[in-house]
């Protein structure tokens, strides 16, 4: 079932109660109820419930043969009516029969049926398509009035909440909505520093002709900040120096998207124009950036690039990520990455050869192209592999920025050098293996779990409380948390297996889950401290001590010696968990060494 648009008629609770009875009334029972709540239903995307459903029907074995639906269009008023219609074969195919409460033809497969239900899907599709050009007439329409139609907000201005009147009620802040119907929303001018900077902006791009990424660079460094005390980005920026509200001209119906479809540029002539008030900046300015903006949006192609990128090579001898968005009139280098693959690339298409510049190692040692590939083939004969550490332990190598500044990557070191460039998956499939061929694994938090143990504890969990879920374990203080689970067994649910615990579908498992609710006994997961993070697979308490038994076995603490200790996770996890590595080390009551300044250790007695 699906809740669409709020019409009454259609509402979940209504839904809920007429298959209820019908159910009832034919001797069903009702095992699950699938829900896509405020949900139109033009595509399969969002709807979670549905997808489900779907899965639900196809797994062997299932919860339930028969599938009570209310009509027709409750499948989705797709633009297609053959998506609906394949939904229902797929599970007619696989032994389940889709019954229709509020249809005449209930479960009838007869032709007669079939061409009703085609029909049927039809006038739902056709009926989104009407209501979708009657609301987008409606948002034209009060647009026209001056009433804002949503959308981002733009930088240094504000929603204000008006009655029917046009008095002003209040401003609203990010996340907040108008309660009443018969209430508009309109945009008013922001905060006077923040309107100061749309002009400072409009002076830079304009009078002083710099680029967008030199004008953000400027505001970072005078510590302009935006919405949620973020930077201001160069999406911004443009952002700003295109849109009409600088004029305090309200423009709609510049693009078009309906039924979920891609969006359309409309033409010029059909857009909406509201004066509002006074503008921000002046005509003549605003149309110097539209001039400037247009000449720097041109369409680029590989041609037109090479050719400018031969000219600021003949300028400036040489080329760069930050001379390329830092030049009036050149492409930018996310376009000359687009565009060739990378910048190397199209360097070499151009010309010019980035290599050729000298390049300096550890100590200023200059480092030749043969000497790094040399040093890598050498440590993957010694070693079997290649990684950061393993390089920045290796006297015959620079440093590994130094690497990736020559070649552009690691991999690209690797592949030169005739080596495998192995994948993000498959660097931690090798650092688990050694981990757990070194038995780091077996130890959890400085305790030693076989895979037995781990299995006899699910198993008590279950005896005790009747179930067994990851915030249950992550929440008793007697076993490893879920993570550590589905790190030895792949799966939580490959463990319950090992384990011979009763598998249950995901239906059951929802079921059983809202009746632990309503009874009051389901246990989620609580945070330790408030500044905690939520949803992380570690315990702060566990966390902390296994931190302090390094602390007073090593005499000090440090990134590296975290990530050499099997018994906690990676420090780029501990530093996750609590904001900060050195947040950690406080709630230990560490300090910092006099001699060793980058690392943490205990106080020193008096």
């Amino acid at each position: 079932m699906s809740d669409h648009l709020g019409i009454k008629i259609y509402s979940t609770e209504n839904q809920r109660n007429a298959i209820s009875e019908y159910a009832e009334q034919h001797g069903y029972d009702v095992v699950a109820s699938y829900i896509d709540a405020g949900k139109s239903g033009l595509s399969l995307k969002g709807r979670d419930a549905l997808k489900q459903l779907l899965s639900d029907a196809l797994a062997t074995p299932r919860a339930f043969d028969a599938i009570l639906v209310l009509d027709v269009s409750r499948w989705g008023r797709f633009q297609n009516p053959d998506q609906a219609a394949h939904y229902e074969f797929l599970c007619r195919q696989a032994g389940v029969r889709v019954v229709y409460c509020g249809e005449p033809f209930g479960e009838d497969v007869a032709p007669i049926t079939t061409i009703v239900k085609h029909l049927k899907r039809v006038m739902a599709s056709e009926y989104s398509r009407e209501l979708s050009a009657k609301l987008s007439r409606a948002h034209r329409q009060q647009a026209q009035l001056g009433f804002r139609q949503g959308g981002g907000l733009l930088y240094g201005f504000r929603r204000l909440l008006v009655d029917a009147e046009r008095k002003p009620r209040q401003l609203l802040k990010g996340g907040e909505y108008k309660a009443l119907s018969n209430d508009k929303v309109v945009v008013v001018p922001g905060p006077a520093e923040e309107l100061e900077v749309i002009r400072r902006i409009f002076r830079l791009y304009t009078r002083d002709k710099l680029s967008i990424y030199e004008i953000t660079r400027r505001l970072l460094k005078a510590g302009v900040r935006g919405y949620g005390s973020k930077a201001l980005s160069e999406t911004t920026i443009r952002r700003i120096l295109a849109s009409e509200l600088c004029l305090r001209r309200m423009t709609y119906n510049v693009t078009t998207k309906r039924l979920q479809g891609h969006a359309i540029k409309n033409p010029e002539s059909t857009w909406t124009r509201v004066q509002a008030s006074e503008p921000i900046v002046s005509p003549a300015q605003f149309h110097k950036a539209q001039e400037r903006l247009a000449v720097g949006n041109r369409p680029w192609d590989r041609e037109k690039i090479l050719a400018s990128l031969k000219r600021l090579l003949e300028k400036n001898g040489h080329l760069s990520q930050r001379l390329l968005n830092s030049t009036e009139g050149a492409p930018s280098a996310d376009t000359v990455d687009r565009h060739f693959g990378s910048l190397c690339a199209a360097y070499a298409a151009a010309g010019y050869d980035p290599t050729a510049r000298m390049f300096f190692g550890n100590n200023g040692r200059y480092w030749t192209e043969g000497a790094v590939i040399m040093g890598l083939r050498q440590l993957h004969a010694a070693k079997g592999r290649i990684s950061n550490r393993l390089i920045e332990r290796c006297p015959d190598l620079p440093c590994p920025r130094h690497i990736r500044l020559r070649f552009g990557s690691l991999a690209n070191a690797l592949r030169k050098a005739g080596l495998h460039a192995p994948t993000h998956s498959e660097i931690q499939r090798d650092g688990w293996k050694r981990r757990k061929d070194d038995g780091g694994d077996d130890y959890i938090l400085g305790v030693r779990w076989s895979d037995a143990e781990l299995l006899q504890a699910l198993r008590h969990l279950h005896a005790k409380y009747g179930y067994v879920t990851q915030n249950l374990l992550d929440s008793d203080e007697h076993t490893p948390g879920a993570y550590h689970f589905v790190k030895r067994f792949s799966s939580f649910t490959q463990a319950r297996t090992l384990a011979k615990l009763p598998l249950e579908t995901h239906s059951q498992i929802m079921l059983r889950a809202c009746q632990r609710k309503r009874e009051g006994k389901s246990v989620s997961r609580q945070r330790r401290h408030p500044g905690q993070r939520p949803k992380l697979g570690y315990r702060t308490d566990d966390l902390l001590l296994g931190l302090k038994r390094l602390v007073e076995r090593e005499g000090a603490i440090s990134a590296r010696l975290i990530n050499d200790d099997p018994g906690l996770p990676w420090s780029a996890t501990v530093a996750h968990h609590f904001g900060k590595l050195s947040k950690a080390y406080r709630l230990l009551g560490l300090v910092r060494l006099e001699a060793k300044p980058a690392r943490f250790g205990l106080p020193r007695s008096k």
